[in-house]
């Protein structure tokens, strides 16, 4: 028989196994669950190899082993009966481990920032973008915003490319198969974004995707870079057009497409307590600042801070020019417009659009001249 110190060791150890602690747990899902040691480390072995990027298709893969359906299958049969024995036998030991000590979850909801924090959500289909250096705490912070907004706004369906986040909800694909929140690439991005169908004709679900650095890979700059500012400002305006938050993580200043901080804010994390909130970006400097925000609390939400995210804009090595009737071509008018009133030269311009700076001067131009005004107002439609 244990005593009561014993039962509440075993019952926080479910907690930090589930994730819920200061520290990454080391061991896997299943430990303590699954107690044929054959089975135990196979499920160990697997969860330590694998790796979705590396399938052929990483959209449809979860983001971690232990969300593999064969992983829950066997998790489940388990803990049913390693539950009945338990029972049986008066196992008190392992009955808490089973369901653990949920009161000892981090609990938010008095932290002094979190008023601050609330006031940048709660309007119709926010952008937050997140800036600061490696460790400052900007992931932590975006779980955080994420967190409050589920709470908020009622987010019902959560997606993010950071492939350990454990609250990222699972949705339908056009096939019909359900799939997990890991959303690797644009492709999937876009399918999930409008897996409710036709905003005209039915209604969407309130959605929330966090994006963390999809330009990493190239420090900003490179094909990743040039990918993420030319594409960025289509996807944002597809992302609130089927009822979407983006919150963004982003590798600097320069890497910010005019979209983003039009129809948001920015937030830069000084360090792991602080972070300074703006309003826009100019010459790759924050401009109109609106507050500081000091004492961010930690995040509840799960996920490994010392794995790189992963992002693909496309899996082709050619980019097509978008036709004129397309949404990035109304995007890429709309850029050159707001580009251009900020001072920004044909060359910088083209940095943000699938086109050079010849095809900047011809359009800036024609704005200049009165044309285009279709596709700005359907920017402005959505944007607005």
């Amino acid at each position: 028989m244990s005593d009561d110190n014993d039962v509440y060791t075993v019952a926080q150890f479910r907690e930090h196994q589930d994730g819920y602690g200061t520290r990454d747990p080391d061991a896997a899902a299943h430990a303590g669950i699954v107690r044929d040691p054959l089975v135990s480390r196979y499920l160990a072995v697997q969860a330590e190899h694998y790796d979705p990027d590396q399938m052929e298709e990483p959209g449809q893969m979860p983001g971690q082993a232990r969300d593999l359906e064969e992983q829950r299958h066997i998790r489940s049969v388990a803990a049913t009966e390693t539950a009945r024995e338990a029972l049986s036998n008066g196992d008190m030991t392992t009955l808490k481990h089973l369901t653990g000590e949920q009161d000892q979850r981090a609990d938010i909801s008095g932290m002094k920032a979190i008023s601050s924090i609330d006031s940048l959500i709660e309007s119709p289909a926010p952008v937050i973008v997140l800036l600061g250096e490696m460790g400052a705490g900007k992931t932590n912070m975006a779980c955080l915003i994420a967190q409050r907004a589920r709470q908020l706004l009622g987010v019902e369906q959560v997606a993010s490319n950071i492939r350990s986040l454990q609250e990222t909800t699972e949705w339908v694909d056009h096939q019909g198969e359900v799939r997990d929140g890991y959303v690797p690439n644009h492709g999937t991005l876009e399918e999930w974004v409008q897996q409710d169908g036709d905003p005209l004709d039915h209604p969407q679900s309130q959605k929330l995707f966090i994006g963390d650095e999809f330009s990493s890979k190239a420090g900003g700059s490179g094909k990743d870079g040039y990918l993420t500012r030319q594409k960025m400002g289509p996807l944002v305006y597809k992302i609130r057009k089927y009822n979407g938050l983006l919150i963004y993580i982003a590798h600097d200043e320069s890497s910010i497409h005019p979209l983003l901080w039009r129809l948001g804010v920015i937030i830069k994390k000084v360090s792991k307590k602080k972070a300074v909130v703006a309003d826009r970006v100019s010459n790759g400097q924050l401009r109109d600042k609106r507050f500081e925000v000091e004492g961010v609390p930690p995040t509840d939400w799960r996920y490994n801070d010392k794995e790189a995210s992963s992002w693909a804009w496309t899996d082709r090595d050619e980019e097509e020019e978008p036709d004129p009737d397309e949404v990035a071509y109304d995007v890429a008018l709309w850029t050159v417009r707001e580009c251009k009133q900020d001072g920004l030269t044909h060359r910088e311009t083209a940095q943000y659009i699938p086109f050079g700076k010849s095809w900047v001067g011809d359009r800036w131009s024609e704005i200049q001249d009165g044309k285009h005004t279709g596709a700005m107002d359907r920017v402005r439609a959505i944007t607005a």
